[in-house]
C-alpha cells in the first residue's frame, strides 16, 4: 500500500526526458520535483471605460457635416446653372447663325429684284420726276488746312 501512495505521487510530478511514467496524465503544475509552488493570484487592471462622447464634439461634427452639405449643394446648383448658361449661349448662337443666313438670303432675294430701268421708268412716268440737270449740280472744293477757327469763348469750367 506503501508502494502504492508513493506511486500516486509521483504519478502526478512532471518528469523530464523519456522516462515518463504516464502519458496520459496531465501534469501538477502546483508541485515541481517535490517542491510546492504557490501562485499568487494575479490582479488585471481593467481599462478606464471610455469617456462618453460631449455635446461640444458632436455639434461640431453634425456642423462640419451641415456645411458640407450646404457647399455641395451650393456646388451642384451652380454647375447646373453653368450647363445650362452654357447650352442656352450655344443655342442662342445657332439661332443668331440661322438669322444671319436668313438675313443674307434675303438680301439677295432684294438685290436680285432690283430693276434700274425700271425704278427710273416709275420715277419719271408715274410719280412725275425729272432727271438732273447740269446747272442743278453744285460743286465746291475742299480747304486741306489744319487750323480751327473759334467763333465765341470757351468756359474755364
Amino acid at each position: 500500500m506503501k508502494e502504492q501512495s508513493i506511486q500516486r505521487k509521483h504519478m502526478n510530478v512532471y518528469v523530464f526526458g523519456s522516462e515518463a511514467p504516464d502519458i496520459k496524465t496531465m501534469p501538477d503544475y502546483d508541485q515541481h520535483e517535490g517542491r510546492v509552488i504557490h501562485r499568487d493570484p494575479v490582479t488585471v487592471e481593467r481599462p478606464a471605460a471610455k469617456p462618453k462622447a460631449d455635446i461640444f464634439s458632436i455639434v461640431l461634427i453634425l456642423f462640419t457635416f451641415a456645411a458640407v452639405m450646404v457647399v455641395g449643394i451650393i456646388y451642384l446648383n451652380l454647375n447646373f446653372q453653368s450647363t445650362y448658361l452654357s447650352k442656352s449661349v450655344v443655342k442662342l448662337q445657332s439661332e443668331v447663325v440661322e438669322l444671319q443666313k436668313s438675313n443674307a438670303a434675303t438680301e439677295e432675294q432684294l438685290e436680285d429684284g432690283v430693276n434700274l430701268k425700271a425704278i427710273y421708268k416709275k420715277a419719271t412716268k408715274e410719280l412725275g420726276m425729272k432727271p438732273i440737270r447740269q446747272s442743278q449740280i453744285v460743286t465746291y472744293q475742299r480747304r486741306t488746312s489744319n487750323e480751327i477757327r473759334q467763333y465765341g469763348e470757351i468756359p474755364v469750367n
